[in-house]
């Protein structure tokens, strides 16, 4: 199938209200199988299962394949995997599966989805339910946290529409050489952030506390959920806790001077820039800033006391909300047009021998998993998964059954008031006209 057009957001929304009233048609039938002579040994019938996945991450998952585990794999099944980079673009990714499922057909049978496009997916009908492929005692491999995470952003309806195969949480990195210098601690409280603004910044020199990615479209919706969790709620409540959350955000950026206001402006590449350049204290950031703080181009830059990982700052609501976990997962298409082989590599990808030979070779499968972590030892990334795990400050990351719309409700309506365009007040009632709207489109 040819790569569809972009379509733009407004269509993407509508299309993420697709309902699962539609029929769908049967799958494509497999090759039948070669005729074999009666006094031929039976072997096994070809099959192949294809994979779609972030493009980034394909090439590692190829040699992933070539490992001895998977290798046999292979050979006792007789089940080939074939890897696909999917869309660039959510909206894209979105077209293609809904044109594919309504054809009754599909050009994959696993792929490899993130949150948002997990909730569109399973409340569409897209995806095969997998709870019964699951083994007695499956989760006992897994956490608290990514038990309950699972629960509300894998399930609808009840059913399980995937597996997690990493954690990735927004880790507190912070420059211990400069705390160091300055004869001050690492931050562990909003009180203690809000002070930070008179002991790092300086504007002058476009040095700052701290920053975040807060551009709309996709990253200040995160911060939102982070900060309004840390208050004890969920944003998409409008209750006191995003208040206060909120007006804690808008003293950080304009009262405290704690965040440099070309937040407004940055996505998380350039807040990743910003710190390895000397412009940023401590910051909020996802596991991708390990590495990137270590490659070859920041080889000059880098040290380890530039690059400390703390427990993030406790809010009013406690410990157990100071961050949230992302995944990514795999799921059955249901319109797979090799189902019955998809199921068998599922099994063996959620696994716990497969999911620790993966993480062991990829961070990109890094997951709190007992068996993951037996297995790569406590290092790395490992070892701050599991700093953050035994801590108990992984919360569940805020839902809404309409995620996207919901996101952009929250994001228009906050940015509105921190850029100072309307009061706190308003922006609060717009935001729960719109959403209360939103719940009566549904």
């Amino acid at each position: 199938m040819s790569t569809p057009a972009k379509i733009s957001r407004r269509q993407f929304i509508r299309l993420a209200g697709l309902t699962s009233t539609g029929a769908f048609l049967a799958a494509c039938k497999p090759l039948a199988a070669p005729a074999h002579s009666s006094t031929a040994p039976a072997v096994i019938k070809p099959r192949t299962v294809v994979i779609q996945m972030n493009g980034g991450h394909v090439t590692d998952t190829r040699e992933i394949l070539t490992r001895p585990l998977f290798v046999d794999f292979s050979r006792q099944t007789g089940i080939e995997i074939e890897i696909v980079p999917r869309q660039v673009y959510k909206e894209e990714e979105l077209k293609l599966m809904a044109d594919a499922v309504q054809a009754g057909a599909s050009p994959f049978d696993i792929i490899d989805y993130e949150d948002e496009l997990t909730t569109v997916f399973a409340q569409a009908g897209y995806m095969h339910p997998l709870d019964d492929l699951l083994p007695p005692g499956f989760w006992g491999d897994f956490p608290p946290e990514m038990k309950a995470y699972s629960q509300q952003w894998s399930t609808f309806d009840g059913a399980l529409y995937r597996v997690s195969h990493n954690w990735e949480m927004s880790y507190w990195w912070y420059r211990k050489d400069w705390f160091d210098e300055q004869g001050v601690t690492v931050p562990t409280t909003w009180d203690e952030v809000r002070e930070m603004g008179q002991v790092f910044t300086d504007e002058g020199r476009n040095v700052w506390a701290s920053a975040d990615g807060l551009m709309k479209g996709g990253y200040m919706n995160v911060y939102l959920a982070w900060m309004t969790l840390q208050a004890g709620g969920s944003p998409f409540e409008l209750g006191g806790e995003y208040q206060m959350a909120l007006e804690t955000i808008d003293d950080l950026l304009h009262k405290d001077r704690v965040f440099d206001p070309a937040s407004f402006q940055s996505d998380y590449v350039q807040l990743m820039r910003s710190y390895v350049t000397n412009r940023v204290a401590f910051m909020r950031q996802w596991p991708t800033f390990y590495d990137v703080s270590r490659s070859p181009e920041n080889s000059a830059w880098f040290n380890e006391d530039k690059t400390v990982c703390a427990l993030p700052p406790v809010g009013p609501g406690g410990k157990g909300g100071s961050t949230y976990a992302a995944t990514w997962g795999f799921g059955l298409v249901k319109t797979a047009p090799n189902l019955d082989a998809a199921k068998e590599v599922f099994q063996f990808l959620v696994s716990p021998e497969a999911a620790a030979e993966m993480a062991a070779s990829s961070v990109w499968y890094l997951s709190a998993r007992k068996s993951v972590l037996d297995r790569v030892g406590d290092q790395g990334l490992a070892r701050m998964m599991k700093m953050y795990t035994d801590a108990g400050v992984v919360g569940v990351r805020p839902y809404h059954p309409k995620f996207f719309e919901a996101i952009t409700i929250l994001e228009d309506t906050a940015a509105a008031f921190l850029t100072g365009q309307i009061k706190l007040e308003e922006s609060i009632r717009q935001a729960r006209e719109r959403l209360e709207k939103l719940g009566e489109m549904g």
